[in-house]
């Protein structure tokens, strides 16, 4: 009778630092509407890329904001 033992591969953990967000995922992060980050971008009042349609902000400004209390 023969054993085969399963050799565990264990392959360190990468954890990407995510670079930017999307005004969706911003919006939630930093407690506000998104339709307020969305007028933000479009006048340019706070830093952004735009690819086609989509708008991107920065992982960094997005962290260095303080987040708003949730109004009902």
């Amino acid at each position: 009778m023969t054993t085969t033992t399963q050799s565990e591969t264990t392959a360190p953990a990468i954890t990407a630092r995510r670079q930017y967000y999307r005004v969706k995922d911003a919006a939630a992060v930093l407690g506000v509407p998104v339709r307020t980050l969305y007028h933000l971008a479009e006048t340019e009042q706070i830093p952004c890329r735009r690819l086609g349609t989509v708008i991107l902000i920065p992982a960094s400004w997005v962290d260095r904001e303080p987040a708003q209390p949730r109004r009902r």
